[in-house]
Parts: C-alpha cells; structure tokens; sequence
C-alpha cells in the first residue's frame, strides 16, 4: 500500500513529463499492482469519454462570431501608428526632428550632383579650452575666450 501511495499520483501523468528511472518503477509497480492497474484504466477510460465530449461540444460550436471579432479589433499597422503618433506627440516631435535632419542632409548630399565632397571631420577637446576639428583641408583649432570655462 506504501508503494500505492507514492504511485498512484503518477498514474495520469503523459510520456515524458516523468524521468526515465520513475517511468520504469511505475510501469514496474503497475504492472504488478491489481489495484493501481484498476486506477489506470479507471483513468483512462474517464480522459476516453471527458475528450469525445469536449470534440463533440466544439464540433457543435459556431466560430464564426468569434472570428468576425477577432477580426474587428485588428487594426491596420498605419491605422495604429497614427495612434501611436496621436498619444505621444511630444515623444513623436522628438523623433521626428533627428529623421528630418538626417533626410534634408541626405538630399543636400545628392541634389550636388555627385560633385559634392563630403569631408570627414573628427571632433576632440582638449581640457575645457581647446577644441580642434579635423577637415578634409586641416585641422581648425577653436580657443574659448579668456575667463570662460
């Protein structure tokens, strides 16, 4: 009966949800148990009957209205992000600011006509004081004023 006790649980349980080593001591233990056995298929014919119920139930169900409400509350993704945009306009100004600077930049770039030269430039500052810029022509040296810091 000790085994039982500790079995018994364990009956139900699907193919692989157990260890190995306890899958083999139940089929063990059941095998030679008239008790648990009876369990088993006491077991198994409840989940038999409890799942043509269920097929039965969502056979005889009508989807449909379910779908069509599904489908209602799906949005189109433009139809969303003016949503989105709507909400959050403050955040949506500070996106969009860095985007049009970068496009006008983009167009500046290339209504040149592939004879604009963009030079590199390499920012460094030196303490509080000095900063040098390097450009395509030489560096540029820029001194803050005397006293400002």
């Amino acid at each position: 009966m000790k085994d039982c006790t500790r079995y018994a649980p364990m009956i139900g349980s699907r193919e692989g949800e157990l260890p190995p080593e306890e899958a083999r001591a139940l089929a063990s233990h059941v095998a030679g148990c008239a008790s648990c056995q009876a369990w088993a298929a006491n077991l198994a014919a409840t989940e038999g009957l409890v799942s043509e119920a269920l097929l039965a139930s969502a056979a005889g169900r009508d989807f449909a209205p379910f779908v069509d409400q599904v489908m209602a509350r799906v949005t189109p993704a433009p139809v969303r992000v003016l949503e989105w945009l709507r909400a959050h306009r403050r955040t949506a100004a500070a996106l969009l600011a860095p985007m049009l600077a970068a496009a006008a930049l983009i167009v500046y770039v290339s209504v040149g006509g592939g004879s604009a030269q963009v030079a590199s430039l390499e920012l460094a500052a030196e303490g509080e004081a000095t900063t040098v810029i390097q450009t395509a022509d030489g560096p540029i040296v820029l001194l803050a004023p005397e006293g400002s810091t």
